[in-house]
């Protein structure tokens, strides 16, 4: 079955939303420990491997999707400068 991109999307952009609107900063300066950011790398080890699975396997929104996840997530831990490239 082909994935239908607008379908996709639509689903991301939504959950994104509602996260946003759910979301509270909580008190600041936070504490990241080493641990905590090997964590968040893995994560993005992982989705860039499925991304790789899933442009194998011809899905290329899943790909995508992945893919945007594992570069969200570096910029992320970049932003807060909790790594260099």
């Amino acid at each position: 079955m082909r994935e239908s991109a607008s379908d996709r999307t639509s689903k991301y952009i939504e959950a994104a939303s509602a996260s946003l609107k759910r979301l509270q900063v909580k008190g600041l300066p936070a504490t990241v420990k080493e641990p905590q950011v090997r964590h968040v790398l893995e994560m993005a080890q992982g989705y860039v491997k499925d991304a790789r699975h899933y442009a194998e396997k011809q899905k290329p929104v899943t790909s995508l999707a992945c893919v945007a996840y594992a570069e969200g997530l570096l910029d992320a831990i970049r932003f807060l400068e909790l790594v260099e490239f």
